[in-house]
């Protein structure tokens, strides 16, 4: 057998069609082909946007403990603050919301 025989051969090239054609429909249309590449592909974008959420929050909740860990005169006062503490001879008034109960 020689190449140039192998190249002319109609058999080869049929098979080799048939081989091309089989691979593409089965990396279009099964489960686990372009499909599941494409779902996969959006996974991966949603857990980045997510990731992307969970570093800026650790980064400022980081920020937060420096300056906790430094006693800084500002953030405890906005701490006592939001859990309803005031400075002493100050009045607090709450006010509610249009349609809450008497």
């Amino acid at each position: 057998m020689n190449s140039a025989w192998l190249l002319k051969s109609t058999t080869l090239w049929g098979a080799l069609a048939f081989s091309c054609v089989a691979t593409t429909f089965m990396l279009l249309f099964s489960p686990a082909g372009l499909p599941s590449l494409r779902k996969r592909q959006a996974e991966l974008r949603d857990y980045q946007v997510v990731l992307l959420q969970k570093s800026s929050r650790n980064r400022e909740l980081a920020e937060e403990v420096r300056r906790l860990a430094t006693k800084d005169p500002e953030l405890l006062e906005a701490l006592a603050r939001r859990q309803g503490y005031a400075r002493p001879g100050e009045t607090i008034y709450t006010f509610r919301e249009v349609g809450e109960g008497h």
